[in-house]
């Protein structure tokens, strides 16, 4: 399985990409990233991911609506949130560039299907499972930045997918909006409006991991 991870960012200022496998290939150009997920998804499966806040949560408790989705930080971890600036921003930005990738790889391989569930990984051309990539820690150069944490999300999906059964989300909640599902119903990759409720996978990434 080809597994691809795009960092999400203004086209041609600060947005990169990584694929590895079959298909492996990396750069900072948008429309050469979805040409190559779709040359990548006629020959076989493909893992997706977006480094963008894909689901948001949904609660009861007014004090609470925009505090840090469980998981998001924590003990060792960055205070983060979704809702803090830069996750207010990757967000936002996250909607209108994840949405032009699905759009523009929708009529490229127009009988591919797309799931979000992880624990049944997809077989064959065609298939392609979405997720969020979240990095923490990052230690990198400038001119490279973006693509190396495009690397960094593969290499923990990579360790993660090695038992898809126990391959536990690292941030959960369950009662959301998915806008990863919003997105995948306004163009095309899924017709059910339940897709809506359904979290993604969060595959959280530490920079610290791959530069002792």
């Amino acid at each position: 399985m080809n597994i691809a991870v795009v960092d999400i960012g203004k086209p041609g200022a600060n947005f990169g990409w990584a694929m590895v496998g079959d298909a492996t290939a990396e750069g900072t150009d948008i429309d050469v990233c979805v040409q190559r997920l779709a040359a990548a998804l006629r020959k076989g499966p493909l893992a997706l991911g977006f480094e963008a806040p894909m689901f948001v949560p949904i609660r009861t408790g007014p004090k609470r609506l925009t505090a840090a989705r469980s998981g998001e930080f924590g003990k060792g971890l960055p205070s983060r949130p979704f809702s803090a600036s830069a996750g207010a921003t990757s967000l936002v930005t996250g909607l209108v560039v994840v949405s032009y990738i699905l759009a523009t790889l929708r009529p490229l391989v127009p009988e591919a299907t797309a799931t979000l569930d992880w624990r049944l990984p997809p077989v064959g051309p065609g298939r392609l499972m979405l997720f969020e990539a979240f990095i923490t820690d990052q230690r990198k150069t400038a001119d490279t930045r973006h693509v190396e944490d495009a690397h960094l999300a593969i290499a923990s999906f990579q360790r993660g997918m090695r038992d898809p059964a126990s391959f536990h989300s690292s941030v959960e909640e369950p009662n959301c909006l998915s806008l990863l599902g919003a997105m995948m119903l306004r163009t095309g990759w899924d017709t059910d409006p339940a897709i809506l409720s359904r979290p993604c996978l969060v595959v959280r990434a530490h920079a610290s991991e791959h530069h002792p």
